[in-house]
């Protein structure tokens, strides 16, 4: 029976790999692995190749004593999990084929373990290389294999606890001292060479040692033997705790399968941050059907993307509450300064990113779209209003509260020097166009490279994505960088026009940014319109109907 297990384990394994591989014969997900594979190596490539010089350190060093400390605390602070249901995580298919046969726990728990064996060595492959440095992916597997033995076996005794009555208050007591009685007797020590800490760090001195590339070839292998009979010795109590099994492996899948259908919607921009916020106006029961659709987008957008743009105010907050009581120098108030401009100009980006709620969030049901008695051009501009809006209102707030800032709180500084009132003025006007090309771009992207946008269930994940989400942000810059470059032309003749007649005067700006900001405008518009006869000649059966499935 552990053979077919095994075969079973090991065939899913094999198929998933294969899968992964027929992927990349589209286009689409080859060069999203390609940029995603150059991203990685560039970004940690040194640490891989710096790994081989990586002097040798013996088993007593601070470093080890430090990392065994961390693993200590993990290994314990493990117990106060307010989770205390039994069992494992499954899929639906893995709980009809597995509990319905005749199988022991111990079998379950052995065909879980060979599953996880990929992802696991990944994990080590990954973390050896890109987080320590080092090519000892092989102790670093020994490490997360065991460590997730281990808490499969807390997972069956915390279930076991609560049975006895010990509950996550009495465990979460009890962490509670072992951790402040082992720091106390740390600090009271002042080293970790006494027998109390020594006793304590003695497996966790393994579970260091087995992970660290920097160790002699000879103690690594001692510690991973030893790591490998703990994992033995954690998967047999697991097997015999006596624990409602099948009923807690039940409720633990179903909690998994929430939280990835949780994920998914926060991923699609479908994850509802506050419930209860009312809509912002009342709609009327006549009107033109354009003024539904920025309704409907609007209560979306307040509800679902203003999480990100609330962060940003309270981190503008902090930075305005923390400015009164640092003195007012020039070194404070540049900071200070430059904290408030950064959060200014992180609004457009990243609230053309977070506000997704236009046909980003309405392309799979773009079929009742087409069903309103309006051209497509109208619906395209209905669908972007609503996040430009927000993101508007949103900016010139954020850029109100900075210019008021500088010119109090940072006057001192020399970024206050910009916070003129001409500067305000061409700030302010240059606003609301950024906001509506950035937000054009994103809806174009998803009508134009659907295949990009959206993502299925069946969607590769890990580095795939990431080359992905690069290639559509480099698109991005791309296209932006390009839109800009009318604008810019225009710029110069209007700036020294403006100079010739506006010198010293307040609308110095606001004449030179009129032309450069006409031609934005009118690149909105003209996108605008190309969108909306895309949009009536756009079929959803052709373009989405492969996408989803």
């Amino acid at each position: 029976m552990t053979g077919a297990l095994a075969y079973v384990a090991l065939m899913s394994m094999k198929n998933r790999i294969l899968m992964s591989l027929r992927k990349l014969r589209n286009a689409r997900y080859l060069i999203s692995a390609i940029f995603g594979v150059a991203y990685l190596f560039m970004m940690f490539g040194r640490s891989f190749g710096r790994a081989g010089r990586v002097r040798i350190i013996t088993a007593q060093s601070v470093g080890t004593d430090i990392m065994a400390g961390v693993i200590f605390l993990l290994l314990v602070a493990v117990w106060a999990w307010p989770s205390d249901d039994a069992g494992i995580a499954m899929s639906e298919s893995e709980m009809q084929f597995l509990f319905s046969a005749p199988l022991r726990r111990r079998d379950i728990l052995l065909y879980r373990f060979l599953r996880s064996q990929m992802a696991l060595l990944i994990s080590a492959v990954m973390t050896s290389i890109f987080a320590s440095g080092s090519r000892n992916f092989i102790g670093m597997w020994f490490f997360f294999a065991s460590l997730s033995l281990y808490m499969t076996m807390v997972q069956q005794l915390r279930a076991r606890l609560r049975k006895m009555g010990i509950g996550f208050a009495i465990r979460l007591a009890a962490v509670i001292a072992i951790i402040g009685g082992s720091s106390w007797w740390l600090v009271r020590a002042g080293t970790f060479d006494t027998p109390v800490i020594r006793a304590l760090l003695f497996l966790p001195r393994f579970f260091a040692t087995a992970s660290l590339g920097n160790m002699p070839l000879g103690l690594r292998l001692e510690s991973m033997a030893v790591v490998a009979a703990f994992g033995v010795l954690c998967f047999f109590v697991s097997a015999t705790v006596k624990v409602d099994f099948e009923e807690g492996s039940i409720a633990l899948s179903q909690k998994k399968a929430n939280a990835v259908t949780r994920q998914r919607n926060q991923q699609a921009g479908q994850w509802i941050a506050f419930k209860r916020l009312p809509p912002p106006f009342r709609l009327g029961d006549s009107g033109m059907p354009e003024i539904a659709i920025v309704w409907k987008n609007l209560i979306a957008s307040l509800r679902i993307g203003m999480m990100p743009i609330l962060i940003i105010f309270i981190a503008m907050t902090v930075v305005i509450g923390q400015s009164f009581f640092v003195p007012q120098v020039r070194e404070t108030s540049n900071v200070f300064g430059g904290l408030m401009v950064m959060m200014c100009v992180l609004v457009p980006l990243i609230g053309s990113n977070v506000l997704s709620q236009d046909l980003r969030l309405d392309i799979t049901r773009i079929e009742y779209l087409k069903t309103f008695p309006s051209s497509g051009e109208r619906i395209v501009a209905a669908e972007i209003a609503a996040p430009l809006i927000v993101m508007s209102i949103t900016e010139l707030f954020f850029l109100g509260v900075t210019a008021l800032f500088l010119n109090t709180r940072g006057a001192a500084g020399n970024i206050a020097r910009f916070a003129t009132p001409q500067t305000m003025v061409c700030i302010f006007i240059f606003t609301i166009p950024i906001c509506a090309l950035l937000t054009v771009m994103r809806n174009a992207a998803v009508l134009l490279f659907p295949a990009w946008i959206i993502r299925s269930k069946e969607e590769p994940r890990g580095f795939v994505v990431t080359g992905q989400r690069l290639v559509v942000a480099l698109g991005n810059l791309i296209v932006l960088a390009v839109a800009l470059i009318p604008a810019a032309i225009v710029f110069l003749p209007a700036i020294l026009i403006a100079n010739r007649f506006f010198s010293g005067s307040p609308g110095f700006l606001a004449v030179a940014s009129l032309p450069p900001l006409a031609i934005i405008a009118g690149e909105v518009w003209i996108a605008v319109r190309w969108l909306g006869k895309y949009f009536d000649s756009f079929d959803a059966s052709n373009e989405l109907d492969r996408i989803m499935t």
